[in-house]
């Protein structure tokens, strides 16, 4: 059988290729209890480990990432699409990716292909979709929600960031008929990260 294409590469999703990351001066806004928008962001970013939920729709379909990050350098959980899961992990230097199981497999005994990656930070959907919260104009505030507008490479990013006591729970982007959620839980209390029980590596 062939090995299957990483895909931890794409976590960071469609979206945020297309649109684009940037900026790291976070701007000025204020929450009504007190912790502001970029102060939230920080705490988030700066926390022991968060657990995450990215849901992506677009004409071509959707996906979900299920994934947890672990300062300061692992992240891993399952990609779903369709009834099929591709369990992904990034540990240290290097990336595991599973082969695609139906979504209700025990994820026991998987078999992982390693190779050489970009580490957790780099490609966690997190880091990358709050760091827009440095780039918004404008910001229009309703109690703990935020919303701005970006324009990228020709297209308009329509961005809502809600922040929950000292973080941030929930960012949403939607661009064109596509947009993702990503739900953010678990703030310093999120699981530790390891490949499943009797995971078997092999060298991609």
């Amino acid at each position: 059988m062939r090995e299957p294409r990483f895909l931890t590469g794409w976590l960071l999703l469609g979206l945020v290729v297309v649109f684009g990351v940037g900026g790291a001066v976070l701007g000025v806004s204020q929450a009504p209890s007190g912790v502001p928008l970029p102060k939230a962001v920080a705490n988030t970013l700066k926390a022991s480990g968060y657990t995450q939920v990215v849901t992506e729709s677009t004409p071509q379909g959707n996906q979900t990432d299920h994934l947890v990050y672990q300062a300061p350098d692992r992240l891993g959980g399952y990609v779903e699409s369709g009834a099929r899961r591709t369990y992904v992990y990034v540990i240290g230097s290097f990336e595991y990716q599973s082969r695609s199981v139906p979504s209700n497999a025990v994820p026991a005994h998987l078999t992982f292909f390693r190779q050489a990656g970009q580490g957790a930070k780099a490609l966690d959907p997190a880091r990358g979709y709050l760091s827009y919260a440095a780039l918004g104009r404008n910001i229009q505030q309703a109690g703990s929600t935020y919303s701005f507008s970006i324009r990228r490479s020709g297209q308009t990013g329509h961005f809502t960031f809600t922040v929950s006591g000292r973080y941030v729970s929930e960012v949403f982007l939607g661009v064109s008929s596509s947009s993702v959620r990503l739900v953010i839980s678990g703030v310093g209390t999120s699981p530790a990260v390891a490949l499943p029980p009797g995971s078997r590596v092999v060298s991609s």
